[in-house]
């Protein structure tokens, strides 16, 4: 799915694949994630994607942006405890 996304991004001619931003779980950044432009991407495989410094997995995708608009996020399997609704 996060494949096929980029890909129609990437070879539209109405799109700019250069305006999509991805997010992906880092768990050496402060916040968590980190953020990859659409230029750094150099290539789609089939489980990853690949960047000049190296490749990062497609289930580590958090969210993907196109002009700063959402045009994909994962909702976690299992929310913050806080956030589950509790049963009586």
């Amino acid at each position: 799915m996060i494949r096929d996304i980029l890909n129609e991004y990437k070879w539209r001619k109405d799109r700019d694949f250069s305006q999509i931003e991805v997010h992906y779980i880092d768990r050496l950044s402060p916040q968590g994630y980190a953020v990859l432009k659409g230029e750094d991407i150099s290539d789609l495989g089939s489980k990853f994607m690949f960047t000049r410094t190296g490749m990062i997995p497609y289930h580590r995708v958090i969210r993907i942006l196109y002009q700063g608009k959402i045009i994909y996020e994962r909702i976690p399997a299992n929310p913050a405890p806080h956030t589950r609704k509790r049963g009586r």
